[in-house]
């Protein structure tokens, strides 16, 4: 109907006029273009149209891009009467687009435009076959089938984020290089990833399927932990193997309070492990977390098992010190405990900075001192000894002299 309108009109038409675009004057006795044919591609279009036979009165043709509301966007001039090809490149993979074409006169006017044209450009089809690995630590192997297209320069790989959105997180720069580790992950944790083909004109492929990686997983927690409290100096720590296969070897982190920082103090292959402690009757708070083959170490656990070193027997308590016939006699109250296997008496001269002569293996609660000096003071304490050769406290001092 418009170029009926036209066609009424004077040869030339002055005014311009938005559909034939912004600053294309028309004249009407150009011939016009038909039948124009196209192949598409991912980002680019190719057109054919049929030979103009009368080209004496133009030079060339013009390719225009219909938008969306209309108006025309001259898109190429060819200036070759001869002319029955052209493409329109840099456009978006699966978009739809629409082109005229008109004559391109000698005086610089255009004729009418052919048929609209409605193209779609293509797309790369999607990479086929990708596979995440499950069984690495703090990694993940994605693999996937090289792509047929031979256009093909590298692959995108992407992440999928806490969101849901995939993101880049790196390139495979050829075609036939088909594998990519992620690394630095978290253990035991799932992750999605999808990959995506780039040809070397930069149009992307359909994003692959996804495919669902995860990491390996910690060692589960110890179980069966138990700690000692009747060895003397040390504490002798056992808990159950661990049931993963590939667990080889423990850590065992120690302190002094529950509320204390835990500090790693050692490693076994074996379930069990010795705390030596230099002091008796020390309590010290125990964790001992496994670990595999890759290195990943299990969680700390939040409780802890309590150990002490063996504590010092019983304290003898004194109950006569007195010197007859020249001799000091010491006796103590005995002790009703199952530990005690002997005493030992410490008697000291001048002061206690000094070292003393000590009288053990006492099974007796009486001690005799028979070597003693006229005139000089003499100081005894006693202390009781269990069969780990561990010595109670002191007792009370008993000073005795003689004077004859």
């Amino acid at each position: 109907m418009l170029f009926s309108l036209l066609a009424g009109c004077a040869s030339v038409q002055n005014n311009m006029l938005s559909l034939f675009g912004r600053d294309d004057k028309i004249d009407i006795t150009l011939p016009v273009v038909k039948d124009v044919k196209t192949i598409n591609d991912v980002k680019s279009v190719g057109f054919e149209w049929e030979k103009i036979d009368d080209t004496a009165s133009i030079n060339g043709f013009v390719l225009y891009r219909v938008e969306k509301d209309g108006s025309a966007k001259r898109v190429a001039t060819i200036k070759n009467p001869l002319a029955t090809h052209y493409y329109d490149n840099g456009l978006l993979p699966q978009t739809s687009y629409s082109y005229q074409v008109s004559t391109l006169g000698k005086n610089g006017l255009v004729s009418p435009r052919s048929p609209i044209v409605h193209i779609k450009t293509s797309f790369i089809d999607p990479i086929e076959s990708v596979f995440a690995s499950d069984e690495y630590a703090k990694e993940v192997k994605i693999i996937w089938s090289p792509h047929p297209n031979p256009s093909i320069s590298r692959y995108i790989i992407q992440r999928q984020d806490s969101k849901g959105v995939f993101l880049n997180i790196g390139v495979v720069k050829n075609r036939l290089y088909v594998e990519y580790f992620d690394k630095n992950l978290e253990d035991g944790k799932d992750y999605k990833y999808r990959v995506i083909a780039e040809s070397f004109e930069g149009a992307k492929s359909l994003p692959s399927a996804i495919a669902v990686g995860r990491t390996k997983a910690q060692p589960p927690a110890i179980t069966g932990l138990k700690a000692s409290n009747d060895l003397a100096k040390k504490i002798q720590l056992q808990w159950d193997k661990s049931p993963q296969n590939d667990v080889v070897k423990y850590r065992i982190y120690r302190s002094d309070s529950l509320k204390s920082h835990f500090n790693l103090i050692g490693e076994t292959k074996n379930p069990a492990y010795t705390d030596k402690i230099e002091s008796d009757g020390v309590a010290r708070f125990y964790k001992v977390v496994p670990v595999d083959s890759a290195g990943i170490e299990g969680d700390l656990p939040l409780g802890a098992v309590k150990g002490a070193s063996l504590p010092p027997p019983p304290t003898p308590v004194i109950i006569k010190g007195v010197i007859e016939n020249a001799q000091a006699i010491i006796e103590w109250q005995p002790i009703n405990d199952d530990r005690v296997k002997s005493y030992a008496v410490y008697r000291y001269e001048g002061s206690f900075s000094s070292r003393p002569l000590r009288f053990g293996d006492i099974t007796k609660t009486q001690f005799v001192d028979k070597e003693m000096t006229n005139g000089k003071k003499y100081r005894y304490r006693v202390v009781s000894v269990d069969a780990n050769g561990l010595e109670s406290a002191p007792s009370k001092e008993v000073e005795l002299l003689i004077n004859r």
